[in-house]
């Protein structure tokens, strides 16, 4: 009796437990800042006493957010809602990751859609369906120096024409003017083309799609973003804070009175800047002359996973997150942050209206002046467009085209540079002036025929793309997504995969215990175990379902059920492709560069170091040290020793002691990308040849030097006819790793080129480095043919064992 009442109370107070702990719900959001991350969980913390809902934020960084919502979305567990990038409904909602809102949330959405303007929610619909709302917006806005523009004359531009006339002026007077966000970004070029009401891909009447890059109006836009990017004198690119630097000094030669970047940008020149208060203001972007007001709208979305088991709970959070009460709380938390304070736009409509004016009288809104005012103005100018199958892809063609542009502008005004013997920064002076006028007519000119020529080669490419990928949606997904539960059930080849890998390990398991003389070195298994589990986890498992996926037409967001068997279809195509070949030619410049001269360098220091030097441990860390630092760590230095500007510190040094005339555009040119990759992994490299090298030499015997010296070789004999035979088994190794090396070369060609975002990675002017792994990454992770990339990652991995193979027999012939 006693024992059957202990039982039921323990049932009961299981069960008051259980029903007391509230229901939690998983929120990813994609931020810049760990601010932002508080700032949501004391929004979670007032909405749980509201709701009784417990919201778990779990912060994701930019530069990976990708990738971490795509795996977990694979393998079926993604959060219930989160925070992506403006595209996220598009990519994930096109193939069933994402709820459709309006078919959910029939009633409730209709409310929710009034609070933003109509023309936000174009690119996060699919027909009829919706699969996000915008979340946190983000624009550019033009700052300028009140006090140079009194001296000069001027006032803030309102047109395209007044702001072409105002950075002339600017530059005639001996200053410079600077673009931040978005300059030379193919994602925001309807910041140019939009005013026109064209957008780089449409649709026609009858619903089909189509390229507008042949459009004169569309290249009249793009020959003004071709002006404000190329034929000015920028201090260069990514110069961060230093930028208010510039924009504070007084000093001639370094003064920029006019800044157009983004909308935040005036919060930190306010917090660094305090002696310019009342010199400076902000002005929204100008009008095309002859077109609508038209501006860029960058910044994130929110969504509800599919998958998730709380759909109603997620919705109810993402209304919660858009009323009056918690977007101001959230413009007020971004207002008050100290150095990092900044103007939040919200994209409810309401708290910019007039009615809601006694909000913004609140003192931490105050001390932002007028940007309220901008931003304002501008919200009725912010719009977006339908996405369109194919445009990923498509768009890139534009982008590089974009890139070759910006080189041959350059390499057009460097010409004219050295024709009238003037620096860049004299060359745009007279340019300014109007001395040159002639010459910067004519080349305007060339540059409108040359963007009419290149659209004209690259139009038809895109169009058969948009149409290829169009149907094939059609054809691939469209029952997929209806049937999904059914796919979701299904047994998938990873599956397969798993229970046999367990099983092989199982299996193992009992060899050991069931024969004898196996079971006597016990302990030493147990050792083993533990990497052999993890390699049949992490690298068995993986490399057989990548190799299956080579074979399949498959998305990543999609259950791998879903995978349709095309044969060697991905391995012809990969071939066939222009894209692949032009990676190995890439691949094999880096390598031909890297390999053999940091080989001789890594030769030469290992030799010195081997010697009795004076400093000898000095010399050693010196060398050694880029061994023990990540690769990101020294990225993100060299991407400051080569910024193209002044403040490049490479460029300050060569300009101080007099080797060239104007700064070297490093990683914005295609010319010069490349071989600041090579030059960085170089570097990054010697650290290890020197150590297996002088490990080698340190095992050579002594008495073969002092043989060699007797016999009369000097130094350099001695190192070519005893070191280097001495250390071939060392050269081998180096080499073969090398090799490996070269061909999987990612992590600073990405860093260098600035990683990935809301538009995806860059790997280089014109995609200058797109190397085999670069290409694998852009093929998988951003235009989801999962199938091709497998495919290219074992192509490059038939490569790298067959250069392997050769150098093998090579070796083993030379030790014949």
């Amino acid at each position: 009796m006693h024992t059957k009442l202990s039982a039921f109370i323990l049932f009961l107070l299981l069960s008051a437990l259980g029903a007391a702990q509230p229901k939690t719900l998983r929120f990813w959001a994609v931020t810049g800042s760990d601010l932002d991350v508080r700032m949501y969980r004391r929004l979670a913390s007032n909405y749980e006493k509201k709701t009784g809902v417990h919201v778990e934020v779990t912060p994701l960084a930019w530069g990976n957010f990708l990738t971490k919502y795509f795996a977990s979305m694979a393998a079926g567990l993604p959060p219930d809602i989160g925070v992506t990038n403006l595209g996220g409904p598009y990519d994930y909602g096109s193939v069933g990751g994402l709820v459709d809102l309006r078919e959910a949330f029939p009633n409730e959405i209709q409310d929710l859609e009034r609070r933003f303007n109509p023309k936000l929610l174009r690119m996060f619909t699919i027909g009829d369906k919706l699969f996000g709302i915008p979340s946190d917006l983000s624009t550019n806005v033009l700052i300028y120096r009140t006090d140079t523009f009194d001296r000069l004359g001027l006032k803030a531009p309102e047109t395209w024409s007044e702001l072409n006339d105002t950075i002339a002026k600017i530059e005639a007077a001996g200053y410079r003017y600077y673009f931040g966000f978005p300059a030379y970004a193919q994602w925001a070029i309807g910041l140019y083309t939009m005013p026109y009401g064209l957008s780089g891909f449409m649709r026609d009447e009858a619903g089909k799609p189509k390229v507008t890059w042949l459009d004169p109006r569309y290249q009249k836009g793009i020959l003004q973003a071709m002006r404000l990017w190329h034929m000015h004198d920028s201090p260069g690119k990514d110069l961060g804070s230093r930028t208010f630097g510039m924009f504070r000094s007084n000093d001639p030669s370094l003064h920029v009175p006019l800044i157009i970047d983004i909308h935040s940008a005036p919060s930190s020149i306010d917090q660094t800047a305090p002696e310019l208060k009342g010199k400076w203001k902000v002005a929204p972007w100008p009008k095309a002359d002859d077109g609508q007001a038209y501006n860029i709208m960058g910044g994130t979305a929110y969504v509800i996973f599919r998958k998730s088991k709380m759909q109603r709970e997620a919705f109810e959070w993402m209304q919660y997150l858009n009323t009056e009460e918690a977007q101001e709380a959230m413009i007020l938390d971004r207002a008050d942050r100290g150095d990092e304070s900044g103007l939040m736009i919200s994209p409810v409509s309401s708290i910019w209206k007039p009615a809601n004016s006694d909000f913004w009288q609140h003192p931490n809104l105050k001390r932002m002046g007028d940007l309220p005012q901008v931003v304002a103005e501008i919200m009725p100018t912010f719009g977006t467009v339908e996405t369109i199958q194919g445009a990923v892809e498509a768009s890139r063609l534009e982008a590089n085209l974009l890139d070759q542009m910006g080189t041959y502008i350059r390499d057009r005004l460097d010409a004219l540079g050295r024709k009238h013997g003037l620096t860049r920064s004299e060359l745009f002076r007279r340019i300014g002036d109007g001395r040159l006028a002639y010459e910067r007519e004519a080349l305007e000119r060339d540059v409108a025929a040359r963007l009419r020529q290149e659209y004209g080669k690259i139009a038809p490419q895109a169009q058969t793309i948009l149409e290829r990928e169009t149907a094939r949606y059609q054809e691939r997904y469209g029952s997929i997504i209806e049937d999904m539960p059914a796919y979701e059930a299904k047994r998938s080849l990873l599956d397969v995969v798993k229970a046999v890998a367990f099983g092989l390990l199982a299996l193992m398991g009992l060899v050991v215990l069931a024969i004898p003389r196996y079971r006597r070195h016990l302990v030493s298994y147990l050792f083993v175990a533990p990497p052999v589990a993890l390699a049949m986890i992490f690298v068995f498992v993986p490399a057989v379902t990548a190799l299956y996926l080579s074979f399949t037409d498959y998305h990543p967001v999609l259950p791998l059920s879903t995978a349709k068997w095309v044969g060697t279809e991905n391995y012809g195509k990969a071939l066939t492709s222009g894209d692949l070949g032009s990676a190995i030619k890439r691949t094999m410049v880096y390598a031909l560069y890297t390999l053999p001269i940091g080989l001789v360098i890594a030769l030469v220091f290992a030799y010195l170091l081997n010697a009795k030097l004076k400093g000898e441990r000095f010399w050693r860390f010196l060398y050694f040290s880029p061994l023990v630092t990540s690769v990101v760590s020294i990225a993100l230095i060299f991407s400051q020793l080569f910024l193209g500007g002044k403040q490049g510190w490479l460029n300050s040094f060569l300009l101080w002691i007099g080797a060239i005339r104007d700064p070297i555009p490093f990683l914005t040119s295609e010319h010069t990308f490349m071989n600041a990759v090579i030059v960085l992994a170089i570097w990054h490299g010697l650290a290890f040849t020197i150590l297996v090298l002088l490990a080698g030499l340190q095992q050579i015997p002594e008495q073969l030097f002092e043989a060699a010296a007797i016999d009369g070789a000097g130094p350099t004999r001695r190192f070519w006819n005893v070191a280097i035979p001495g250390l071939r088994p060392q050269l081998f190794f180096v080499l073969v790793l090398g090799m490996i090396g070269s061909f999987q070369v990612f992590e600073t060609i990405y860093m260098l080129a600035g990683k990935s975002g809301d538009a995806g990675a860059r790997f280089g002017p014109n995609d200058s480095a797109l190397t085999m792994v670069p290409l694998i990454y852009h093929t998988g992770f951003e235009t989801f043919e999962m199938g091709k990339s497998a495919a290219m990652a074992y192509v490059l991995f038939a490569m790298i064992l067959a250069l392997t193979v050769v150098q093998m027999r090579y070796y083993r012939k030379g030790n014949a």
